[in-house]
């Protein structure tokens, strides 16, 4: 009997079919585009792409993409994002001019109890039902292997860029080869608190037409190892808050703690191979990420590292 108007179970058998078959050629399309050079890529135009690993325990991915987001479109240019940490390689990166990283460098792979946001107590809040004596203590685990390292600085070294941002510099604690290009690494950083940013190169590209500033965020305290004329940025905390972190050098992981004042090196820029780097310290919240002058810092950042005029 022919049924008109109504879905039999054929119907939606064959129609899974097509749907299936149809992501399958999608995907299989979407990997080999993956394969071929930006130039080539369809609608690039041959304009330059990004790729930015994003995303950690502190860090809601949905924040870093509206934030990014705004940077990249008002440049006109293309930017993808990922979460999946152990996916980062030369074969990953290959397709890009520019690798965007804004994650720490630990993950939980036994889970955890507290969430990242405080309660109203101030103290880390909980879920209901979760038990804190049925679960082990949690335990972080560094991510990134050497061979990951390799493959961003050898990324850079061929003539493409890397902009590293906040957290990302935590990065460099755990991999010689990832520190290498980056240049420096973190310290730590109090809570969140008002500080100002200094121009402390005002010739550089990057810096052209900004102001210091003032930001709300978290204010990082960082250690920058390469020429001292390629720090762009101080941060200074002008009501006079120290700082005592409870990392250390990671070559001196027994050194004792001490205060290390009311500011830091906040961002750099550098030449590495044929590449270029650029760091910049801020970037826990939208707000800080929007902050006007820091916009037009990230905004020359960008172009400098894709060498746009």
């Amino acid at each position: 009997m022919k049924e008109t108007g109504k879905l039999s179970r054929r119907n939606l058998l064959q129609g899974a079919s097509a749907i299936a078959a149809a992501g399958a050629l999608g995907a299989a399309n979407a990997l080999a585009a993956d394969q071929l050079p930006a130039s080539n890529l369809p609608g690039s135009g041959g304009k330059p792409r990004a790729l930015a690993l994003i995303g950690d325990r502190y860090h809601n991915q949905n924040d870093i993409r509206i934030a990014l987001n705004r940077v990249f479109r008002e440049l006109g240019i293309s930017i993808d994002y990922t979460t999946n940490y152990y996916d980062l390689s030369a074969g990953l990166l290959k397709p890009y001019q520019l690798f965007v990283g804004l994650r720490d460098d630990m993950i939980w792979p036994g889970g955890y109890l507290q969430t990242a946001i405080p309660g109203p107590s101030g103290l880390p809040s909980r879920s209901p039902g979760e038990d804190p004596g049925v679960f082990p203590p949690e335990k972080a685990e560094y991510w990134i292997s050497e061979e990951q390292g390799k493959a961003v600085k050898d990324f850079v070294a061929s003539g493409n860029s890397f902009y590293s941002y906040h957290n990302n510099a935590f990065v460099s604690r755990s991999s010689k080869n990832y520190r290498e290009v980056q240049g420096g690494w973190a310290l730590s950083h109090p809570p969140l608190r008002p500080f100002k940013v200094k121009i402390v190169n005002k010739n550089h590209p990057i810096t052209q037409g900004v102001e210091d500033f003032m930001v709300t965020d978290e204010q990082h305290y960082l250690v920058y190892e390469k020429d001292p004329k390629n720090i762009l940025l101080q941060s200074e905390n002008i009501d006079g808050l120290t700082f005592t972190p409870s990392l250390r050098d990671p070559d001196q992981p027994d050194a004792p703690s001490k205060d290390v004042g009311t500011g830091s090196v906040s961002g750099w820029a550098h030449e590495y191979g044929k590449g270029r780097v650029v760091f910049t310290a801020m970037g826990h919240t939208i707000d800080a990420m929007w902050q006007p002058e820091y916009l037009k810092i990230q905004k020359n950042a960008v172009r400098w590292l894709l060498r746009m005029s």
